[in-house]
């Protein structure tokens, strides 16, 4: 059995690699197979066609994604709601007091850390999806995936675990939008680019890292109101 796991693992890595390097349309399954160092035959056990290869590393990295989650989801959010510590109600998270929403929000940037990190050690497998969703192929879709995570529907469990525990939750498409637009994609981005923007700004890992979780900090400062987090974009108050 572990030679059986060794030989799939093999064949993913070689295929990140050859599908970084040629990309995806031009790396063949010899390629992949000699690389491996397996036969065809063996890749062919394990995957139907080649896009079933590139779909298994989005389903890895879309399985570990949601599982850091949902573990933050039900250590942070659940367990306050239950002890009385946070209410939700449709357009907003209500702590009880000052120290609670400075707990909830110092785990959250916790949490938004472990995200980073995890995208920067899979750096090689995004930029892989960000060049497919720029070409016109049948691959292009592949990087939306990772809206599922954000998707209110009965699929999503942790849309569903939060709604369990307070059924006043209510996901706005506001908050989804940036969410995935302000979070994720930047997150996106940031793997994508980061090995050719320490190359061009000269900056160390501990720079890079610190400078955009600080960036994120101002931006999700903009859904922060008192006790109150939104969850829906607040409108801008115009002067007449």
């Amino acid at each position: 059995m572990s030679n059986d796991v060794d030989a799939k693992d093999r064949i993913l890595r070689a295929s990140t690699k050859l599908f970084s390097e040629k990309g995806y349309d031009a790396t063949s399954v010899t390629e992949i197979a000699q690389s491996a160092d397996v036969t065809k035959a063996l890749i062919y056990y394990y995957f139907k066609v080649k896009a079933d290869i590139l779909d298994a590393l989005v389903q890895e990295l879309h399985h570990r994604m949601k599982s850091i989650t949902l573990d933050f989801v039900h250590a942070n959010i659940v367990k306050m709601i239950e002890a009385g510590r946070l209410d939700i109600t449709p357009d907003r998270l209500c702590f009880t007091n000052e120290d609670d929403i400075s707990f909830f929000l110092k785990n959250g940037y916790r949490y938004f850390e472990e995200v980073l990190d995890f995208t920067l050690e899979n750096r090689t497998t995004i930029r892989i999806l960000m060049f497919e969703s720029l070409k016109n192929s049948k691959n292009r879709n592949e990087l939306f995936h990772f809206m599922s995570l954000t998707a209110e529907d009965d699929e999503n469990p942790i849309i569903k675990t939060i709604s369990q525990a307070d059924k006043d939750f209510d996901y706005s498409s506001d908050l989804a939008m940036f969410e995935f637009f302000y979070a994720i994609f930047p997150l996106v981005n940031f793997a994508v680019y980061y090995d050719d923007y320490k190359m061009t700004t000269g900056q160390s890992d501990e720079e890079l890292r610190a400078s955009f979780l600080q960036t994120f900090k101002i931006m999700s400062s903009s859904l922060i109101s008192g006790k109150d987090i939104y969850l829906r974009i607040k409108p801008l108050e115009t002067e007449i």
